[in-house]
């Protein structure tokens, strides 16, 4: 695993591997100072390079004979890039790792970037359970999160403190995550998004309005086309870049880079990194945060505690559950032979954790039935904390606190435990 540290000042650059260091992970290279401008210079360069003029008229970008120049941040599994550049001797404006990372993201090899320092009075983020869902970056944290064990490996036993967000990456292995998601994104880019990742009608219809425009602003929300919209379902994954893009904000440069993919594989390359990483977010935010219509492991044994079998009254056995990352993830073995057919195609492409079809489970006219049956089974009464990875008794002497995420949905009430020392925010999502 490379990992590369990227400040305009040294001295934070180090303290940055300080922080891996507390982790016990491998230190990464460091690129900072001078040769952190000389980096950048170069890459924007290589960029301004492909913007030429035609007939005197505007700037546009030809790619036809574009070659991508070998660069320090390719072959990088983690870009670590401190949001705070502005001791950077560079051309123009003051440079933050915000205004760069889409850039990054197009025009390098690096694999997943993450923006650190972003805001560095969050630590938790109530509204749509992303970290910060604004960042162009892959996440954006904050340095001292990289000491946290559990941000590497995933495992909530690993934090030192209790913090393990739930939908903190698991950096480990993230890296292979995004070189599969590139791979699905070049195999299918012509092809529907929604067919591609197997949504059948009833889970396209379970996708939230805020889901549906962020996959396609210009498609019908129905399942048929009506009219001159183009059904939802047949976006592709050429149309969902060509509709939107936090790497490349700008219409006419995607257009023109799209239209420039039939004739070089570097071209496709970029398009590729920069769909895997938007569709990556849209599936972390607007289909696997809601829990609808996937739900994972630790929300549907909330939903379903029946799934435990004779185990479902104690919560620490509801803790080893899902904490277990291979089938039948603690659950009663008839109970998971039951849920397993539900379960998510592409996880090992897309997700870093097991995921089951909540349209289809939902509808199981057999599930339905075993959940009614047990109503008169004694159940912990415990609440999945989305700050600890854990479930909490919900009683005691500091209960978990109840928020309300900014999901559309009947899902979108969670839980934290509010540990001291983390700072979480929006407070105002906090239930009264």
């Amino acid at each position: 695993m490379k990992v590369l540290i990227c400040d305009d000042d040294p001295i934070r650059g180090t303290e940055v591997n300080e922080h891996i260091r507390v982790a016990d992970q491998a230190p990464g290279e460091l690129l900072t100072g001078d040769q952190l401008t000389t980096a950048l210079n170069n890459l924007f360069a290589s960029i301004k390079a492909l913007k030429q003029s035609r007939n005197s008229g505007p700037l546009q970008w030809d790619f036809s004979a574009y070659k991508p120049i070998e660069s320090p941040f390719d072959d990088v599994d983690v870009l670590l890039v401190d949001n705070n550049l502005t001791l950077l001797d560079t051309q123009g404006p003051p440079l933050t790792a915000e205004s760069i990372a889409g850039y990054l993201r197009a025009f390098t090899a690096a694999r997943y970037i993450v923006s650190l320092n972003m805001n560095p009075d969050v630590d938790f983020d109530l509204r749509y359970l992303v970290g910060d869902f604004q960042t162009r970056a892959d996440l954006a944290i904050n340095a001292r999160h990289l000491e946290n064990r559990s941000l590497w490996t995933g495992d909530p036993e690993d934090s030192t403190d209790g913090f393990c967000p739930w939908y903190w990456p698991r950096l480990h292995d993230i890296a292979s995550y995004r070189t599969r998601q590139i791979e699905f994104v070049e195999k299918h880019y012509k092809d529907s998004v929604l067919g591609s990742l197997s949504f059948d009608d009833e889970a396209v219809q379970m996708l939230s309005r805020h889901a549906q425009g962020a996959l396609a602003p210009d498609a019908s929300h129905t399942i048929e086309s009506m009219h001159q919209d183009k059904a939802l379902r047949d976006i592709t994954f050429r149309e969902f870049f060509l509709s939107k893009s936090r790497a490349l904000p700008v219409e006419e440069e995607r257009s023109q880079l799209a239209a420039a993919c039939s004739g070089n594989e570097s071209v496709r390359r970029i398009v590729a990194r920069i769909v895997a990483a938007d569709i990556d977010l849209w599936l972390r935010r607007d289909v696997v945060g809601p829990q609808e219509p996937l739900v994972d492991v630790p929300h549907l044994t909330g939903r379903f505690p029946f799934l435990m079998g004779d185990r479902a009254n104690q919560v620490e056995h509801w803790n080893t559950a899902i904490r277990t990352s291979e089938p039948p993830f603690g659950w009663n073995h008839e109970m998971h032979d039951l849920v397993s057919p539900t379960r998510f195609e592409h996880e090992h492409t897309w997700l870093q954790k097991a995921c089951f079809w909540w349209s289809k489970l939902n509808e199981d006219e057999r599930l339905n039935d075993r959940l009614l049956s047990s109503t008169n089974q004694r159940w912990a009464d415990a609440v999945f904390c989305e700050d600890t990875s854990r479930y909490e008794p919900r009683t005691g002497d500091t209960p978990p606190a109840e928020f309300v995420a900014e999901f559309e949905g009947v899902w979108n009430r969670r839980y934290i435990k509010r540990l001291e020392g983390v700072n979480y925010a929006p407070l105002t999502r906090l239930a009264l």
